[in-house]
């Protein structure tokens, strides 16, 4: 049987991180137990790991290192890790976007899960479906 793969974009992972509720936190645990494959690149994981050191965010959630390390732990041992091969233009209006694209491509993604307009406007590519978590989660096998 075929395990799902999914990028999850930055804003959704870190949604997750910082909120104990809501469907991204719930995206992240099902990734954790591997009820689907996540698919990350090392540009996707440096931007995450950047996001997470933003002094805003990194003290009003009370990270620390440890925790920090534990997520990068996933983000380069828990995922498939593409390494940021592909090179695609599709969204002009945000090209930073272009690298989530380019990750589920290179790592064979069935899913794009993103709460950026941007991506999410797109609806799919080459294949690949481009959706909010919360449309992710009623997928079947994800509870």
């Amino acid at each position: 049987m075929h395990t799902i793969r999914a990028v999850i974009d930055t804003n959704i992972f870190i949604s997750g991180i910082i909120s104990p509720k809501g469907s991204p936190r719930k995206l992240l645990e099902l990734a954790r137990k591997g009820t689907f494959k996540a698919v990350s690149s090392i540009s996707i994981n440096r931007e995450i790991l950047d996001v997470l050191h933003r002094n805003y965010i990194y003290s009003k959630y009370g990270l620390n290192e440890d925790i920090v390390d534990d997520i990068a732990s996933f983000l380069y041992e828990g995922t498939v890790l593409t390494e940021d091969s592909y090179s695609i233009s599709k969204i002009r209006k945000d090209p930073a976007d272009n690298k989530f694209i380019e990750c589920a491509i290179e790592g064979e993604a069935d899913y794009i899960v993103s709460g950026d307009e941007h991506l999410l406007s797109l609806k799919h590519y080459k294949g690949i479906q481009i959706i909010s978590a919360k449309d992710f989660l009623k997928l079947p096998g994800m509870k």
